[in-house]
């Protein structure tokens, strides 16, 4: 009787101390985010035009400046089909890629402007981004490196053996 009296006990702290701690709880998607007024203005803005390219730019933009490429990306593809294939679009599509783990995928996006841009006038800045991406991912992807964060020392390594010098701006959390 004694035992079970001690298991009995054992087992509602054990119980108690888990219900205390949290982590049965799941944070909120978008508060813990940091979503703001501004976020939430430009969602609308889009919403009502769907097609200006601009807007969509600073909605993706934001939702990478506050870590939430898959917000990012879910903009895009509900983006027309027209607005996706801009190249300002396809660059902050295979950033958000990046970020989400998929180099490879990015690779390719980052692939599609610079053919764009030879083609087509783009901006100064546009082009000169979208090249140092391109090496970075070639590097990463040459490397089998998929995920930044999930290898981060093979990233390394392939930022090591890119032939020019370049920047690389990972988020790590």
């Amino acid at each position: 009787m004694r035992e079970l009296a001690i298991s009995t006990l054992m087992f509602v702290g054990i119980v108690g101390w888990w219900v205390s701690s949290g982590v049965h709880r799941q944070a909120p998607l978008v508060g813990s985010l940091g979503h703001s007024d501004e976020v939430a203005s430009l969602e609308a803005e889009v919403a009502i035009e769907p097609e200006n390219i601009d807007k969509l730019s600073r909605l993706c933009r934001s939702y990478l400046e506050r870590n939430a490429p898959g917000f990012a990306l879910a903009a895009i593809h509900r983006a027309p089909s027209k607005v996706r294939q801009s190249p300002t679009i396809t660059h902050l599509w295979a950033r958000a890629l990046l970020r989400e783990g998929k180099a490879s995928e990015a690779l390719a996006k980052q692939r599609s402007v610079l053919l764009h841009c030879q083609s087509n006038a783009c901006s100064s800045w546009l082009f000169a981004s979208a090249m140092r991406h391109e090496a970075f991912l070639s590097a990463m992807v040459d490397n089998n490196v998929e995920d930044y964060r999930r290898d981060p020392d093979r990233t390394i390594q392939a930022y090591q053996t890119m032939q020019t010098s370049t920047v690389a701006m990972l988020e790590v959390p």
